[in-house]
């Protein structure tokens, strides 16, 4: 749907630098969730070389965003200094899906 609008494109890469060549977003997860803490060792061996650092960011488009939806384990799936950096959105995402969230309530107690 997104590639017939012609709008933008969306594209599965397994080798984070091409993928960020010339991104507009660069959106990352925890490498473990809640009940996954006992793979968490696994995963990041497996994952290492998808962690969101200067250099990765350096290879984006000019006016890339960096998002994640938290919490963040800094040094691992991302640097504290991509985390910090003008072109993360990370805690406006945060503030935005609370009242996004809130919205939702308010909507679904509605009588």
């Amino acid at each position: 749907m997104v590639e017939e609008s012609g709008i933008s494109t969306f594209e599965l890469s397994h080798d984070p630098k091409s993928a960020a060549q010339g991104a507009d977003v660069v959106y990352t997860d925890v490498w473990a969730s809640m009940g996954q803490k006992e793979e968490a060792a696994e995963r990041e061996r497996i994952f290492a070389d998808f962690q969101v650092n200067e250099t990765l960011m350096d290879n984006t488009g000019k006016d890339t965003l960096f998002m994640h939806c938290l919490p963040a384990e800094r040094g691992r799936e991302v640097t504290d200094g991509v985390m910090e950096a003008d072109y993360s959105i990370v805690f406006d995402e945060a503030e935005n899906r609370m009242h996004a969230q809130n919205a939702i309530m308010v909507t679904m107690n509605k009588s």
